[in-house]
């Protein structure tokens, strides 16, 4: 299998840029919206030609090569052969790419179909697919091509769990070299690094689970998670905000930026316990065998936090909140600080429950 480098490229808002992915490793480009995911992944997929710099596979230069002679498959949730195929057309077609004898090639062909459950679908046509029964077709023909880079662009957004992980198995079997911009933070486990995009610099760069707990701005918290951007300003030891003060060590900067909060920062003040913050809930929603719920505290600042499953929850309801300041990520940025009623809540937003 081959790595994948960019070395001084230069596209649009792209400057100089430069990024590694070893061989058979898993990339997920991440990022805000217009971050440069999608022109970067078609940068390295020779759909756009850079300015300058160098796109290398292996150890050769491919800016002068075309797409269909690059050593990769370009990807994106849509099946690129015809629509008027039928499902055996579309999988013969892939595996007769590679060098192998007519038995062979009958027994890669029965795998997949039996792998990816398409017996049933064999006989109809592309375009009378369900999007999930075309993500299951787009995999199978996937895994006959076997292709050694796999430069994909949200190619399993109709995708679930479970074939989002079987997906990223297989390719890590084959020791396919995959760099995604990624249809949902689901995929992120699967992963071996990220590199979080803001307006075509590469802000970030490392595993999901340090990104996670140390991100360095707003992209990168958004990009591994929800996340609350609560305005603060650091005066001497002290740090100000809407949800208490406290006081640091040593800090980061003086003045005005924000602290980067997880809704999973809170707790819930036991009986006879100082609080912290009181939080209003406004709207709530039970995922993942925990309640997620929102609220608007005083400046219209909206505040994100998740309660176990026992907790009591209904709209209206206020809640007297722990935290710990440790936790949270704080960077500088100048912030215009919003008006607002100096209430713990505003009104009430619709109902979501």
């Amino acid at each position: 299998m081959l790595d994948v480098s960019l070395r001084g490229v230069t596209f649009r808002h792209f400057q100089n840029l430069a990024l590694a992915f070893p061989r058979s490793t898993h990339t997920a480009i991440v990022g805000p919206p217009a971050c440069g995911a999608s022109t970067l992944l078609k940068l390295i997929a020779g759909e756009l030609r850079p300015d300058s710099g160098e796109i290398i596979f292996g150890a050769r230069v491919v800016n002068d090569l075309k797409p269909a002679r690059r050593p990769m498959l370009f990807a994106t949730d849509a099946i690129d052969v015809p629509q008027r195929w039928s499902v055996q057309h579309a999988l013969v077609a892939a595996v007769r790419t590679r060098t192998l004898d007519r038995e062979d090639r009958h027994h890669e062909y029965a795998l997949a179909i039996t792998k990816w459950n398409l017996g049933d679908l064999a006989e109809r046509r592309i375009a009378t697919l369900s999007s999930t029964e075309q993500t299951r077709v787009h995999l199978a023909r996937i895994e006959l091509l076997r292709p050694a880079i796999l430069v994909a662009d949200r190619f399993l957004a109709s995708a679930t769990n479970e074939v989002i992980g079987e997906a990223y198995r297989m390719l890590r079997v084959h020791g396919t070299t995959v760099i995604s911009a990624p249809a949902s933070r689901a995929e992120l486990g699967y992963t071996d690094q990220i590199v979080v995009l803001d307006q075509g610099r590469v802000v970030q760069q490392g595993n999901v689970a340090e990104i996670f707990s140390q991100p360095v701005d707003e992209a990168s918290a958004i990009a591994t998670g929800d996340v609350n951007v609560i305005p603060i300003t650091i005066r001497g030891n002290v740090v100000e905000s809407v949800i208490g003060d406290w006081t640091i060590a040593n800090p980061p900067f003086a003045g005005s930026g924000v602290a980067l909060v997880r809704p999973d920062d809170f707790t819930i003040a036991k009986p006879g316990e100082d609080s912290d913050v009181i939080f209003g809930i406004e709207e709530a929603s039970f995922d993942e065998g925990r309640w997620q719920c929102r609220g608007v505290l005083s400046g219209n600042v909206i505040l994100r936090i998740t309660l176990p499953r026992d907790a009591a929850v209904h709209k209206g309801r206020l809640v007297a909140l722990r935290y710990d300041p440790t936790r949270f990520r704080l960077v500088q940025r100048a912030i215009e600080m919003p008006g607002g009623i100096p209430t713990d809540v505003v009104p009430p937003l619709a109902e979501s429950r």
